[in-house]
């Protein structure tokens, strides 16, 4: 507490001398772990609201405590006095606790300093900082006058490294931290990330050589599911459940590719970006007979302007997906029978777009439904559950399953469902070969209870 209220007089340019401080290691250490703890309490008042603390803020205070050491050791060095080598850093941060106060303090209160007030005050506290360096040299200083000044802003400066190049090559981890950024920090999963991005690299190219070409003679269905909205995890679930139905039901198993935005897919499946996205149809153009064969398009996510979709995986920036790329994009692929499936707000101009003889779009705005927002859930939106975990599990077939959704009155009143289909494809899609029915469709509507005697039947 002596050296505490001794390092206060220091920062607020009172009158102090050397001997109103007490220097040993057990001082040095005490002042280092009260730094520390005083660093994460200012923190978690600079925090928004419903982070967490993260143990990566030791990172930061092992690297400036290092530096600390480091140019105190030059310091004394030049004092001739290896005392000033555990003297300088107690001074130092028995000083720094009112500067670090009144740093937070405008954090602190929620106020934004306009520009360019903002800048003047970093700066301000910046050139306290290192007043405040140069006086704890000059305090512990024993030179001749005439070198005392000087070495105490040589001295100064140097001590000050920590305040320079901390931001420029330290660790910036927080002590407290959103837990979205710190389950990033902790398992390097970065989306900007260079080992990130060498995996995309691969999962694409590995995803694409596995594609299977078309069969002759056989009406084969190629499934592509895009979800780019990373906010919610209803949109990668809806995404995995509408893959696992259509590669089970349908046969698209070798001929299907999921693109996916998610913190939990990063080095598991490729990013769904319309540049991957042009790729796959690409592709997938090449591989299938475009008189015969058919694309089976299925997008979920938030929505953007005029009617397109959102394309959201911070840091990056991702172009938003519409109506008028995905023609484009399908148009370039020389792909003919299209059946595109988009969950998303305002997707009417999905129809509007795209239908024409030999596509059919199959549009739902699940953001209508009061159980989910326009920016998705936690889970799969009535819609997709409905089409993927119940209707096409058990449809004889793709056009009948679509009519079944679109008549259902509880998703029609909640989502706006609509359905636009060309005599083309409808004609093509039935020709589409189906497997058995699971389990979960045949039993569809019986329920089963362990306990004695229960049985309930519902309808088949």
């Amino acid at each position: 507490m002596r050296n505490l209220a001794a390092g206060a007089r220091v920062a607020s340019f009172m009158r102090v001398d050397r001997s109103a401080f007490r220097f040993d290691l057990a001082q040095w250490i005490l002042v280092v772990v009260f730094s520390a703890l005083l660093d994460i309490a200012l923190d978690a008042l600079r925090a928004s609201p419903g982070a967490s603390w993260s143990p990566l803020g030791v990172n930061g205070e092992l690297f400036a405590l290092g530096l600390l050491m480091l140019t105190s050791a030059v310091v004394a060095m030049l004092c001739r006095d290896a005392a000033i080598f555990v003297a300088l850093p107690v001074v130092v941060l028995a000083a720094f606790p009112l500067l670090q106060v009144v740093h937070t303090l405008p954090a602190a209160a929620h106020l934004e300093l306009a520009s360019p007030w903002d800048t003047v005050f970093e700066l301000a506290m910046f050139g306290w900082m290192i007043a405040v360096c140069v006086r704890a040299v000059h305090l512990l200083s024993d030179s001749p006058p005439r070198h005392r000044i000087a070495r105490a802003l040589l001295g100064g400066l140097l001590l000050s490294l920590p305040l320079w190049f901390a931001p420029l090559g330290g660790p910036l981890d927080g002590w407290w931290t959103n837990d979205d950024d710190a389950d990033e920090a902790i398992t390097g999963s970065n989306p900007a990330s260079e080992p990130v991005m060498a995996m995309q690299g691969y999962l694409l190219d590995d995803a694409l050589d596995d594609l299977e070409d078309e069969r002759s003679g056989v009406t084969d269905l190629y499934f592509v599911g895009f979800a780019p909205d990373s906010r919610n995890d209803g949109f990668r679930k809806e995404l995995d459940l509408a893959q696992d139905v259509m590669d089970e039901r349908f046969d698209t198993r070798g001929r299907s590719i999921a693109l996916i935005n998610h913190r939990d897919t990063l080095t598991q499946k490729p990013f769904a970006t319309l540049t991957n996205l042009r790729r796959v149809l690409q592709e997938i153009g090449d591989a299938m007979d475009p008189d015969e064969d058919i694309v089976m398009l299925y997008l979920t996510a938030g929505p953007e302007a005029e009617g397109g979709l959102a394309a959201v995986l911070p840091p990056l920036e991702l172009v938003p997906v519409t109506p008028e790329s995905v023609k484009q994009l399908l148009d370039s692929a020389g792909i003919r029978f299209r059946v595109i499936v988009v969950s998303t707000c305002a997707a009417g101009a999905w129809i509007d777009t795209l239908h024409d003889d030999d596509t059919a779009v199959l549009v739902s705005s699940p953001g209508q439904d009061r159980t989910r927002g326009c920016d998705g859930s936690a889970e799969p939106s009535p819609f997709s559950t409905a089409l993927f975990g119940r209707v096409l599990r058990s449809a004889d077939s793709i056009p009948a399953a679509l009519a079944d959704v679109v008549a259902d009155p509880a998703l029609n009143g909640a989502s706006g469902t609509r359905l636009s289909i060309g005599p083309g494809i409808d004609a093509q899609l039935r020709q589409v070969k189906r497997g058995a029915p699971t389990k979960t469709a045949a039993l569809r509507g019986i329920a089963f209870d362990a306990g004695p005697g229960r049985f309930d039947n519902g309808r088949l």
